[in-house]
């Protein structure tokens, strides 16, 4: 009996696919809402945020690791940032869950979300030091007072708090 395969491209992109995926260790932020109720993060640090990619995207549109539509579905669903040095650890990061809140701009909802690290940020304000998160546009959204989204883009870099830990929406 032999083996052969009539589409070996499928098995490639396969193989690439499961590699990738197992890049991500999982995470207790697989759901789909961002938001939650509570008014603060518990044990937050302080950090600071921008977004980048178009308005409504998953940050870089896609473009981690060349697998464009993984970042559009759960457990990512968009909500994805790329982190500074201290949070994307040379690629440790990767998959890390993060607690958000947005709370020094009148335009911020002030509720916590999560999000997901997926890149690293490049270029100077990612590597100051600081904690830094790169959200995607989706998320950066996500943390705005209805009808206030354009009013926080506009903000560009914001102070947020930040914790790690499990999704409180399982």
């Amino acid at each position: 009996m032999s083996f052969s395969l009539r589409h070996p491209s499928s098995l490639l992109i396969f193989i690439a696919l499961f590699g990738f995926l197992s890049l991500f260790r999982p995470c207790a932020c697989s759901s789909r809402n961002f938001l939650n109720t509570s008014a603060a993060v518990l044990g937050a640090s302080p950090a600071e945020a921008t977004w980048y990619g178009s308005a409504h995207g998953a940050g870089s549109d896609g473009n981690v690791s060349n697998m464009p539509e993984i970042v559009f579905t759960a457990p990512f669903s968009s909500m994805i940032a790329a982190g500074g040095p201290s949070l994307y650890k040379s690629g440790k990061g990767r998959g890390a869950c993060y607690q958000v809140s947005c709370t020094s701009n009148a335009a911020c909802s002030g509720n916590p979300g999560t999000l997901v690290i997926t890149d690293e940020c490049p270029g100077s304000p990612c590597a100051s030091g600081a904690v830094y998160f790169d959200l995607s546009e989706t998320a950066f959204w996500a943390m705005a007072k209805p009808g206030q989204e354009e009013t926080l883009r506009a903000a560009g870099a914001i102070q947020v708090q930040f914790s790690t830990g499990e999704n409180p929406n399982p």
